[in-house]
């Protein structure tokens, strides 16, 4: 016999009032509720409710047991939802990391409400524009733009970036507009050498176009922070070249204008994850939301990108 389901009939007997009105709510029938409540009966030696050919009614013991029953379901019932709640939360800790600038200005504003949204949820970012590897540093979530190395991690496309070369409007009543990338090499330039690498000194232009180039500018400061590079060019330092997010809010705002496109292939923005089977509940929460988070900030931005352009 199952105890608990017996259990169940009985209140259910109880509460309906009658043995027939127990099968309807259970949906079983009416010979299954019958002989549930006479199992229950043997086993605990004992008759829980008077049946005659007219009516039935609750023993003295029969009343004391419902209202044990009854308590006890309500509390097993309150238990079992705690359950399916916490599961249904994300709890524990993600590790994630994504470029400096893009989890400031595209990827906060998510994380942030995840956390505010989920107690039992906590991150632990690292934003930084050097080369890691993903494996053997445990991250759960990683966000890369541009082509990837093959990083042993599943890989979502989940939005695409443009770069041009941005200018303050006082630069530009200053030195005029270039209409030609080569024009570059004799106009103020900023340089933003990222992880020393050296590839924010040498600017690749018309990657679409049958005839490439590439323009070394003579910058007249350089940095290793896009932050910087932003701030020396609001001041009209000098021409920098940014990825669209990274200026979204000054084109918007008017304080940066778009003067060059690229001529470039938009960068893929990817989101990876470490390939498990099967994904826990909090990786498939995590991901979706920051999927969802980035699309819907990058499409503010493109509307001002091309505004801007």
């Amino acid at each position: 016999m199952d105890q608990l389901a017996a259990i169940r009939t009985f209140v259910a007997i109880v509460d309906g009032g009658s043995q027939t009105e127990a099968a309807r709510r259970l949906g079983r029938s009416q010979s299954a509720v019958v002989r549930s409540l006479g199992e229950l009966e043997k086993s605990l030696n004992v008759q829980l409710i008077s049946r005659t050919t007219r009516q039935s009614a609750l023993t003295p013991e029969g009343e004391q047991y419902y209202h044990d029953c009854k308590r006890m379901l309500s509390e097993l019932d309150a238990a079992e939802e705690r359950l399916r709640d916490r599961l249904s939360r994300p709890e524990g800790w993600i590790k994630l990391t994504a470029p400096v600038e893009f989890g400031n200005l595209v990827l906060a504003p998510t994380l942030l409400a995840l956390q505010s949204e989920f107690d039992g949820l906590h991150f632990k970012v690292d934003l930084t524009d050097q080369p890691l590897d993903l494996v053997a540093g445990g991250y759960d979530v990683a966000v890369r733009i541009g082509d990837l190395d093959d990083s042993g991690m599943i890989a979502r496309k989940i939005g695409s970036m443009p770069a041009f070369i941005c200018a303050a409007p006082s630069l530009i009543e200053r030195v005029g507009t270039p209409l030609d990338p080569r024009e570059l090499t004799n106009l103020p330039c900023v340089g933003v050498d990222i992880a020393k690498r050296r590839s924010g000194l040498a600017w690749k232009f018309g990657e679409r176009d049958a005839s490439p180039c590439v323009v070394h500018p003579d910058p007249v400061f350089v940095c290793d922070s896009v932050a910087m590079a932003r701030t020396a060019c609001r001041a009209g330092l000098g021409f920098v070249p940014f990825f669209g997010y990274q200026v979204a809010a000054d084109l918007r705002d008017g304080t940066l204008v778009r003067v060059l496109d690229s001529g470039n292939p938009e960068r893929p923005v990817h989101l990876l994850w470490p390939p498990r089977r099967p994904m826990p509940r909090l990786m498939r929460t995590v991901l979706r939301r920051i999927e969802a988070g980035t699309r819907a900030e990058l499409s503010w931005m493109r509307k001002v990108w091309r505004n801007g352009s």
